[in-house]
């Protein structure tokens, strides 16, 4: 947005920094200036333009001269700073009027219109012009240019209808503001026309529109020089049907920039005085009274913070003093009140307002309640904001037992008198009380309570035991437990953005100066995160997986076939919950191998076999060998750091199968061109066998050895006694060949020795040899091959 450093300066008595300065302090407090340019006005006048990027959660009050100045005052703290208010002008008994009628109020917030008599219209007066051009605006006329001012002055839009161009009675005319019937035209003061559909809202006569509310004035109704009369109008607008009606318009305005981004209602007041004003000054005329259509007016919003929990937030002390002065010139108003003392006192202030059902805490109060409201209201406007609705509020607080129960606590009932509800709508959603609440109040102490009921139709004080409305008790909750001072913080209409206390506090923090707010640790210990084995073992898998050309998959754990059958399936093949992974793998691979020749791929997922949920690890190939899936299942355990694994059970037919065991324990199989391990056998395993060990400096010798045994011989006793006579020279025995006769069978293995000391010579390792082939042979019927 551009803004005019002189226009700014006019609401200052005091000179204002170098526009350089300024610009340094709006980029480090509240918004980043992308450019300072200077601009020649007039002849020896000089102006600064500044184009500020306004973030849409301060557009509310910030897109205007009038939002930056009060921004600039604030972090400067300037008390000098006034903005030119609307002088006090005669009211006059004039002969025109229009009727206004607002046919979706939900639509239309506020609509407010004047009527002005006798205008001449002419050149706008020359500080005008000039504001208006310092920010790229061409001046056109001197009632124009005041809508044009306010805009970007104020922040809210407004406009200007010629009165003798309405439709109606020479003296009268009615004004409505509708959702147009049925498509009609419209061609807007730039002479483009563009079609409208139910869904665009507009302001017009008895046959016509007018204008796209909020967005674009229409040609029909627009200011000529020959214009005597003038009709004011100033709305707010729904933001969301704004933002649509643009969109789908492809129209963008100054007006609709403002209006999607949500301004308060409060400020349509001052701009029609402000608006009303310039035209006076500049065109002349009669004013006749304001048209107010307001149906809804909202409570200011309040917030309550406490000293602490600034510093708790952003890890410094600022003192209480401070905050108070830097909210103050941020526009709040404060109070310091002990929390639950204001709470009793305000909520017996309300007996005997009516009860109604749904009654708005933003719009009703303080003047109708239904019971959730009564309890948020009385909360909220003591600096403790709660949920809105009974249910929420009741899984909000936390549960106090009967016999504990203090003034300030709520009660939940279900009364009987209302609907019931099982679990929370907003707070903690979907959260579940079986008996149902559908009524609350607060506990005043001495046995009274006090609530807004639908039976006595007004807030009343009742004795709580007595009462009707809480004899089917649901629970007493506690909201706050503290009566600690506490600032409550009433925020300014225009700040539509401060909502919770953390907004309260990144507000103190900023005009503070987050420069200075320094830089530290944590005092509190910090404890380090603990590991997520499953997690880190499964990505080092893939890893060694896709090295070895496998790629990973993911199945239904849905299948046709299994251990566990589901009751509701989400498809007729798909009852089932699976027990393996291989059979999905397999499905792959014959569904792939019509477009691929190789396929390698693997999965790491939950299974559900009779014996209970767990987590397996599968590898399958197309055209792949049982060798080929041995070598890739050693590969994978020896870089897990597993060295006492073996494969045992090898069939005679085609030596296609093998259990995989690490010592004893059986972790999976080796079914021809695949296998499957269960994963949470394998990290465990690996993680109790992953120790440290420096490499050895000295190089490493590799001898191979093969000895035929009997059938049921299996392979860990084998390698026990390999082991154990070589002792700590040898560091890794590995089982490379299984091979079978009608008589016997034969394991082949790769024997590594190595030493940390010294390099091995053959001698010594030929002893080693000599002696484990010695210690295999002393088996009468085990023989060494030679």
């Amino acid at each position: 947005m551009k803004i005019s450093y002189n226009w700014l300066q006019s609401y200052f008595a005091k000179k204002l920094l170098k526009p350089e300065k300024v610009a340094e302090v709006l980029t480090m407090h509240s918004f980043e200036v992308e450019s300072v340019e200077p601009l020649d006005i007039a002849r020896g006048k000089r102006d600064f333009v500044f184009n500020i990027d306004v973030l849409p959660n301060r557009a509310h009050d910030c897109l205007s001269h009038y939002g930056i100045a009060k921004e600039l005052a604030a972090i400067m703290g300037i008390s000098n700073f006034q903005f030119p208010i609307s002088k006090k002008f005669p009211i006059s008994k004039i002969s025109k009027s229009v009727n206004l009628k607002v046919e979706n109020q939900n639509l239309c917030r506020r609509a407010m219109k004047r009527v002005v008599e006798g205008v001449k219209i002419g050149e706008s007066p020359k500080w005008l012009k000039e504001r208006l051009i310092s920010i790229g605006q061409k001046p056109i006329n001197n009632i124009v240019d005041a809508t044009n001012f306010v805009i970007f002055e104020l922040g809210q839009p407004v406009h200007a209808f010629d009165f003798d161009k309405l439709y109606g009675e020479q003296n009268k005319k009615d004004i409505v503001i509708k959702n147009v019937p049925d498509k009609e035209k419209i061609i807007t003061l730039d002479d483009k026309k563009y079609e409208l559909d139910k869904d665009v809202v507009v302001i017009s006569d008895t046959q016509k529109s007018l204008d796209i509310a909020g967005i674009k004035g229409g040609k029909n109704s627009g200011i000529e020089k020959n214009t005597k009369n003038l009709v004011l109008s100033v709305c707010n607008f729904d933001p969301i049907n704004i933002r649509k009606t643009s969109k789908k318009l492809g129209l963008v305005t100054d007006a609709s920039i403002r209006f999607e981004n949500g301004i308060t209602p409060e400020l349509a007041e001052k701009a029609m005085d402000r608006m009303t004003e310039i035209i006076l000054k500049t065109a002349g005329g009669k004013v006749g009274p304001k048209i107010d259509f307001y149906p809804r007016k909202p409570c200011k919003y309040v917030l309550g913070i406490h000293p602490m929990d600034v510093e708790k937030n952003l890890g410094i002390h600022i003192p209480e003093k401070e905050i108070i002065d830097i909210l103050k010139r941020l526009g709040f108003e404060i109070k310091k009140i002990k929390p639950i003392t204001n709470i009793l006192k305000l909520a017996k202030s309300l007996k005997g307002k009516p009860y109604k059902y749904g009654a708005s805490v933003s719009f009703d109060a303080p003047e109708f309640f239904d019971c959730s409201s009564f309890t948020s209201y009385v909360f909220s406007q003591s600096g403790v904001q709660i949920p809105r609705m009974t249910v929420d509020q009741y899984f909000f607080g936390y549960a106090i037992a009967e016999q504990d129960i203090k003034p300030g606590d709520v009660v939940f009932s279900s009364s009987g008198n209302g609907k019931i509800h099982y679990e929370s709508k907003e707070f903690m959603k979907g959260s579940k009380i079986k008996e149902g609440i559908d009524h609350c109040g607060i506990y005043l102490g001495n046995g009274k309570i006090i609530h807004a009921t639908r039976k006595n139709k007004e807030v009343v004080i009742e004795d709580f035991k007595k009462s009707l409305s809480f004899k089917n008790l649901r629970g007493i909750r506690r909201m706050i437990s503290e009566n600690d001072d506490l600032l409550v913080i009433i925020v300014p209409f225009e700040r539509l953005d401060i909502t919770i206390k953390e907004d309260l506090i990144e507000e103190i923090a900023r005009i503070y100066g987050y420069e200075k707010i320094p830089s530290k640790l944590p005092e509190e210990v910090l404890i380090p995160a603990t590991s997520n084995e499953n997690y880190e073992y499964a990505n080092l898998i893939r890893n060694i997986l896709a090295g070895a050309g496998f790629s990973e998959v993911y199945n239904y754990s849905f299948t046709d076939k299994g251990d566990i059958e589901i009751s509701n399936p989400i498809a007729k093949d798909k009852n089932y919950l699976r027990s393996n992974l291989l059979d999905g793998l397999n499905a792959n691979i014959r569904e792939n191998s019509r477009y691929f020749k190789d396929i390698k791929i693997f999965e790491i997922g939950k299974i559900f076999p009779a014996g209970g949920e767990t987590i397996s690890l599968a590898g399958a190939g197309l055209n792949t060998d049982f060798y080929e899936i041995k070598g890739v299942v050693e590969m994978l355990l020896e870089r897990l750091g597993l060295d006492d694994f073996y494969f045992a059970d090898a069939s005679a037919e085609a030596l296609a199968k093998a259990d995989i065991r690490v010592g004893n324990t059986s972790i999976g199989h080796i079914d021809h061109g695949a296998f499957e391990i269960n994963f949470e056998m394998l990290v465990r395993m690996a993680d109790e066998q992953m120790e440290y060990m420096p490499i050895s400096r000295y190089p490493a010798a590799q001898r191979d050895i093969a000895i035929f045994i009997p059938f049921n011989t299996k392979v860990i006793e084998v390698m026990d006694i390999i082991e154990n006579t070589a002792g700590e020279l040898l560091v890794d025995t590995d089982l490379f060949d299984i091979y079978e006769n009608e008589e016997r069978k034969s394991f082949a293995f790769h024997l590594i020795f190595q030493s940390q000391k010294k390099t091995l010579t053959d001698k010594e390792i030929n002893a080693l040899m000599n002696k484990i082939m010695d210690a295999l042979d002393a088996n009468p019927e085990w023989e060494v091959r030679r």
